[in-house]
């Protein structure tokens, strides 16, 4: 049972651990990653419920509504508010400036490991590919791996988010966020970057577990480069970044990383 108040990245509970199967702790105190609803209305285009980490909530919309091609950029955003509607809801407007894209609206309810509810392989998929301006190190992968574990607040309290990072050539972490969910965090983050006016484009992406079909799309329409992750891709990840000139890395730990496609971007 979750208890102590409704705000916050983390609720503290009461658990029991048990170990070779006896009980090593009686109600001891932990900490959990919050999981609240929040409604993301976008005008001219609908409404969506997410299920996420309720902070950065204004980025969250800004980036869903990019990835999902409501918007094409900051100058697509009129403005932006939040306000808590229950105990576990929270409701986000995004004004959009102007008409905007009419966007294909998806299933009600998006949940937190959900990236492609409500739409066909091929709808994510097709596209021109990627920029070819991202270079550097590989071993620069490496690092920016290890800053963003050290950005990680909330999962070293809860061990229960993933993380995303864009990065640039330089290995400087231009932007980073925490979520529920792997999709929510990159769109955390990029938006992020979209509110304080810099374009994503150009850039890469560092993510905290598994590389999925779904990331990919997300990448490719922020003009992401570079996509890598500490886990395995799927083979659709792989097929798709392959096709929209994405360099796909899994597996960047410690001292090593494995390059799927599109390696001339790694030096070294």
């Amino acid at each position: 049972m979750s208890e102590g108040g409704r705000a916050g990245k983390a609720v503290r509970a009461r658990k029991w651990t048990f170990r070779d199967g006896r009980a090593s702790g009686a109600d001891e105190a932990g900490e959990l990653v919050r999981e609240e609803a929040v409604t993301l209305e976008v005008s001219g285009a609908g409404e969506y419920v997410l299920l996420c980490t309720p902070e950065d909530l204004e980025a969250l919309a800004v980036g869903f509504a990019f990835s999902e091609g409501l918007i094409d950029g900051p100058g697509g955003v009129g403005s932006c508010s939040r306000e808590r509607t229950g105990p576990w809801t929270s409701r986000v407007r995004l004004e959009r400036a102007g008409a905007g894209p009419a966007g294909v609206p998806r299933s009600l309810i998006v949940s937190s490991s959900c990236g492609l509810c409500g739409k066909s392989i091929e709808e994510g998929a097709v596209g021109p590919p990627v920029g070819r301006t991202l270079a550097l190190p590989a071993a620069r992968l490496v690092a920016v791996a290890a800053a963003m574990r050290g950005r990680q607040e909330v999962f070293a309290r809860t061990g229960g988010t993933h993380a995303a990072a864009l990065f640039d050539a330089a290995g400087e972490v231009r932007s980073f966020a925490e979520d529920l969910g792997r999709h929510n965090a990159l769109d955390k983050a990029v938006g992020k970057l979209l509110l304080s006016g810099g374009p994503p484009r150009g850039l890469g992406a560092m993510m905290s577990g598994r590389l999925c079909f779904e990331l990919v799309v997300k990448a490719a329409r922020a003009g992401l480069e570079i996509l890598a992750g500490v886990s395995a891709p799927s083979s659709l990840a792989v097929d798709a970044a392959g096709g929209r000139g994405i360099t796909l890395c899994g597996f960047v730990r410690e001292d090593r990383l494995t390059a799927y496609t599109h390696p001339e971007r790694l030096s070294g």
